[in-house]
């Protein structure tokens, strides 16, 4: 064997030899470099197993009840995603680099490189860059943002088969398994391209051997059982150990089998697995000398099957991936100290991939994917002498799933083959209520699961909640207007983590909602506030120059712009999300007070005045032109729905029945009208269905209405003796109910769960019924000056 190494301006080490005080200047120098290079966000997953020591461990929270937030259709898919600052990279099987926007799916740019059919590479992004290698031998790098090639090498005809491992300055990967043994390279390259050095040797080569770094050294696992370490700047072999090397290892195997896959690197020690046959192979735990890049005879040897899954540590257990293709497989879990097995947990199918951990929990949890033709996500908990099922995920298509899951601000990411040509990118996440009535668009619709009986996870202290308003749900929280103070509960207790007081508004408004976003909480009373969501602590605020308080309406969001109103002011204003900044604004004739519905580029808000009316205005998102308006004889003091090209906007009328109006969003036209009790209600949408709330007890009947969505036609609505709905109800669908409160004068006296086919009662809870919110397959609502939660919280906690 032998090593070639480059000279390079950036081989410090070299060039600096001899001389400590100034290495080790430099060495602080370089890491300062490296800090500024990584530049990646605390929740980023930009590389294999999340970073370099390919440790799988992340702080951020697993989805309670997943569902699809998105999916891409892109070709086959057989790498875990990588992630950085918002974006989603993936590469597919003929060698092309995906990004998508990880909040949406949104495609941002697609980069072909040469490649063949099977790209089993993971990604690496850092900077400006993202790192691709594929199975024609190519190694290219492309500008994060715009997905132009920066460069593209072809090192190698003997493929690239191994997750690229970054440092900040350097890629490391090993040629694949391509002509059997033979003279193979392990490549270090410079991220602009140029080669720092390569370690030659005659191997079976690195198929799937991704490599850690630690210290001042590399190390990566050849298919032949060797472990490697070399040195990260000039490639020199520090050490080369045998796993079947009884003279260095008390716990060698004579056949340890073949190694295929990345190492983990932790706290001194070097975690790997191995394979010999379809029911045989090795997890293995060996010291490292971080000084002197050499391995020492401590640790264990575990015969646990087959295995080309990373080992993930945590909490002095190590959690891997058994099983090959064809085969049932297990998850399991060994003692980290001696090597025991504590539990296993059985699945259906080989687990081929590395499993992720989150550390969010009072208990770990596990997530991981079954190798094989409509394979599964699973979701564990280890409970101490067992791992528990929280939740078995099954993609809608029947594609293999071989690469492993990314995890990024409580959603996760993986792909599939498809049918080998057409595959998919998924989002998993909880369909969290982050805004009024659930989305920009207002559907009032949840994708959750929804608790089929009236029992309460929990119910908060008198914290004073606003009557007529509505929760946010979002990152494991619930945020709540408390008439003087915004309060954030713990999702999974009800107990209250901070609180922040605003200007009241007074006796007269019936409350925003507040509204969450990347990490952000946003309100308005006397202005706008951005908070962080973590501790409540101001970010910015923003006053009208009306100096006039937002009345019941809340603030939408979308496109990175917030839009909120001044009420008596007469304006709607579009802010900038990040600073506060105004963009542009609006004037209406009248009392703005709607929440903007959001669709298609277009806000749809309206405005009224005392008896007289009002107007729908159509406005542009980005300058705030106008598009159209529609004068009303009734008043549009609610906030309307958006589906599918149609604006559903109701009416409140003081001297009798107000109406629901379905308009066209290209141009205003009424498409149909139905006469309805007057309301503010916002409507919820369904399965080409509308429900709203209507009535004001004392003055009008209560009902809650189910409308044919397309033509108007009253499919069915509560009886007038049950008294449920109310003009400032806003209903929430979800998983075939329709959840609605009933009033007690200016309070709430109950929450009912009707049947959404038929609208009878399902379950109900004699308080709370303000505006519900569904989420995490749980029911939140307002009564009383609580919030309550209904369904079972055990998932969350």
């Amino acid at each position: 064997m032998r090593v070639h190494a480059t000279l390079h301006m950036k081989d410090i080490y070299t060039i600096l030899k001899g001389n400590s005080s100034i290495y080790l200047i430099t060495l602080i120098m370089v890491f300062a470099i490296f800090t500024v290079l990584c530049n990646v966000g605390i929740s980023d997953w930009p590389q294999y197993q999340q970073d370099g020591f390919n440790s799988g461990v992340t702080s951020e929270r697993f989805p309670e009840y997943p569902v699809i937030l998105w999916s891409a259709d892109i070709q086959r898919v057989d790498v875990t995603p990588v992630i950085c600052d918002g974006a989603v990279y993936v590469i597919a099987g003929n060698g092309t680099l995906y990004a998508f926007d990880a909040g949406t799916g949104e495609a941002i740019w697609a980069s072909h490189l040469d490649g063949w059919v099977f790209q089993t590479s993971t990604p690496a992004c850092g900077g400006k860059k993202v790192f691709a290698a594929t199975d024609s031998g190519n190694l290219a790098a492309v500008d994060r943002l715009t997905g132009i090639k920066l460069w593209n090498y072809s090192l190698t005809d003997k493929r690239f088969e191994a997750p690229l491992t970054y440092d900040g300055l350097r890629l490391y990967i090993g040629e694949g398994s391509a002509y059997g043994t033979s003279e193979k390279k392990f490549f270090c390259i410079f991220d602009n391209g140029t080669e720092c050095w390569n370690y030659t040797s005659e191997t079976k080569g690195y198929q799937w051997c991704g490599s850690c770094s630690i210290g001042n050294y590399v190390v990566v696992g050849q298919n032949d059982g060797i472990i490697l370490s070399l040195n990260r700047v000039n490639g020199e072999v520090a050490d080369a150990l045998s796993l079947n090397d009884s003279t260095r290892l008390s716990f060698s195997q004579n056949n340890p089998g073949r190694i295929r896959a990345p190492v983990t690197c932790k706290d001194g020690w070097i975690y790997t697995t191995s394979e010999i046959t379809a029911n045989e192979g090795y997890v293995w735990k060996i010291a490292f000398d971080k000084e002197t890049g050499r391995f020492e005879d401590r640790g264990w040897s575990v015969p646990i099957g087959f295995s080309t899954s990373t080992p993930a540590i945590f909490a002095d257990r190590v959690y891997l991936g058994v099983g090959e293709h064809g085969h049932p497989g297990a998850l399991v879990c060994i003692n980290d100290t001696s090597g025991d097995m504590i539990w296993t947990y059985p699945v259906e199918a080989g687990v081929k991939a590395s499993p992720a951990i989150s550390t969010a929990y009072d208990k770990p949890r596990i997530i991981f994917n079954t190798a094989q033709i409509d394979g599964s996500v699973y979701c564990i908990e280890d409970s101490g002498d067992r791992g528990e099922l929280l939740w078995k995920f099954d993609p809608p298509d029947n594609g293999y799933i071989l690469g492993g899951v990314a995890v990024y601000k409580g959603r996760l990411y993986f792909g599939t083959e498809g049918d080998q040509h057409y595959g998919k990118l998924y989002c998993l996440g909880d369909d969290e209520w982050s805004q009024f009535h659930h989305d920009p668009q207002h559907t009032g619709l949840s994708r959750s699961k929804a608790p089929r009986d009236n029992r309460t996870a929990w119910i908060s202290e008198d914290i004073r909640a606003q009557p007529g308003s509505s929760v946010s749900v979002a990152s494991g929280m619930v945020f709540v207007n408390c008439v003087d103070r915004l309060v954030c509960l713990d999702q999974i207790s009800g107990r209250v983590l901070w609180s922040h007081p605003f200007k009241s508004a007074g006796d007269y408004a019936f409350g925003f909602t507040p509204v969450y976003h990347d990490g952000k909480v946003f309100f308005t009373s006397d202005r706008t506030y951005c908070l962080n969501a973590s501790d409540g602590e101001e970010v910015w605020s923003y006053t009208p120059p009306t100096g006039r308080f937002a009345i019941d309406g809340s603030p939408a969001i979308a496109e990175g712009k917030i839009f909120v109103s001044d009420w008596d002011g007469h304006h709607y204003y579009c802010l900038e999300e990040e600073t506060g900044k105004e963009i542009w604004n609006f004037t209406v004739e009248g009392n703005a007070q709607s929440t903007p519905a959001i669709d298609l580029n277009r806000l749809v808000f309206g405005s009224w005045e005392w008896g007289l009316g009002g107007r729908i205005y159509c406005v542009h998102l980005n300058n705030g032109t106008e598009i159209w308006n529609l004068s009303t004889e009734n008043s549009p003091c609610g906030s309307a729905t958006i589906n599918d090209g149609v604006v559903y906007m109701p009416t409140y009328n003081f001297d009798g029945d107000g109406d629901l109006l379905a308009l066209s969003l290209v141009n205003g036209s009424i498409l149909w009208r139905a006469e309805i009790s007057p309301t503010d209600s916002t409507p919820a949408f369904a399965d080409d269905r509308v429900y709203v709330c209507g009535g004001c007890e004392g003055f009008s009947k209560l009902h809650t209405y189910c409308f044919d969505a397309k033509t108007g036609e009253l499919i069915w609505k509560t009886p007038s003796e049950l008294e449920i709905g109310d003009w400032r109800c806003s209903p929430a669908y979800a998983d075939g109910l329709v959840f609605v409160g009933r009033p007690d004068f200016m309070e709430y006296d109950g929450i009912f769960a009707l049947n959404a086919t038929t609208g009878e009662i399902v379950w109900s809870y004699p308080a709370g019924g303000s505006s519900p919110a569904v989420a995490c397959g749980m029911v939140f609502t307002i009564g009383n000056g609580r919030v309550y939660a209904f369904g079972d919280s055990k998932a969350t906690g």
